[in-house]
């Protein structure tokens, strides 16, 4: 007599086997994308390392020029020497910027222990911090949290990120800890800016480009013609349009993911709200939603200086 049931559980084990095959050749393309990035960091922080010694010994010369002001008690009304107008000011940086910026905080050293790194989640208070630092982190506000590094003879400054911060810390150390924000730099995620009519799609594995991405077109009606169609009926087939371009946008997010639907963290988008709306439900991701302005045809990574751009705010 056949053994159905020996069978039934050597094909059921067969089919496990190959469900783990398939996760682990996932993984592997995964880690072969991150030893890939690693040994590119490496190379970046090698050539790093000159500006970095530079900037360490420029630091130390500062420190030791304000403790000996401090000593003839001269300089105690005067501000930093920031340009005119910099205090309390915010701008935009690059994903370089940013890693330059990180560059020159590791750079620094106390032997006080009394240099601040706080990372604050989103709808932190930051209790318990300095009156300057927590005056930094009221004037950020921000939906991602806030990372604040201060030095209490040279400067605070605040830096939000492009994506959510995931866990609290603070601490006084005899150096910065900027981990965390290098982490973001290199974190891969799918973005998705959408415009009606033309759509980008992208698998970002950090902020030096796409490993797979596409541009998704269609005929979407731009304006209103006048004479011939009614308000409402060409309000009716721009809506139809529009649908069937999340449609086409929907159905190349396969191809974008292939096998690595388990390497993006989130996906970042931007664009028509109403175009985002169809797509989003399809992106089984954590969401970030962004203001970034029209793609690059002829170079679309450019745009990923936007998605991983953070905003630097001084004290």
């Amino acid at each position: 007599m056949v053994d159905l049931l020996g069978k039934k559980k050597l094909e059921d084990e067969i089919e496990r086997l190959r469900s783990r095959v398939r996760e682990l050749q996932e993984e592997n393309g995964a880690l072969d994308l991150q030893i890939e990035r690693r040994e590119d960091k490496i190379r970046k922080l090698s050539a790093a390392s000159q500006e970095t010694s530079l900037a360490l010994k420029a630091a130390e010369q500062r420190i030791a020029s304000l403790l000996e002001r401090d000593e003839r008690g001269e300089g105690a009304d005067e501000k930093e020497d920031l340009p005119r107008g910099l205090e309390g000011e915010s701008r935009l940086l690059t994903p370089r910027e940013v890693e330059r910026l990180l560059d020159r905080l590791d750079g620094c050293r106390s032997v006080g222990d009394d240099l601040l790194s706080a990372y604050l989640i989103p709808g932190s208070a930051g209790k318990g911090l300095p009156p300057e630092v927590g005056e930094v982190v009221k004037r950020a506000g921000s939906d991602r949290g806030v990372a604040v590094f201060s030095d209490p003879l040279l400067f605070t400054i605040a830096l939000v990120p492009p994506f959510p911060l995931k866990e609290e810390e603070t601490a006084w150390a005899g150096s910065f800890r900027t981990g965390p924000l290098r982490e973001i730099l290199d974190a891969p995620v799918l973005v998705v800016a959408a415009h009606a009519g033309e759509t980008l799609l992208g698998l970002a594995v950090g902020r030096d480009g796409f490993a797979e991405k596409a541009v998704v077109k269609s005929t979407v009606k731009e304006k209103h013609t006048k004479g011939g169609w009614s308000q409402k009926r060409f309000e009716r087939l721009r809506e139809e349009d529009i649908r069937q371009h999340a449609d086409l946008v929907v159905e190349r997010l396969p191809e974008i993911l292939k096998d690595r639907r388990s390497i993006p963290s989130r996906a970042v988008v931007s664009g028509d709200p109403a175009l985002l709306k169809m797509i989003v439900p399809s992106l089984q991701l954590s969401v970030t939603e962004a203001k970034i302005g029209r793609f690059d045809r002829k170079n679309p990574d450019e745009i990923l200086e936007e998605v991983y751009a953070f905003v630097l705010l001084r004290g």
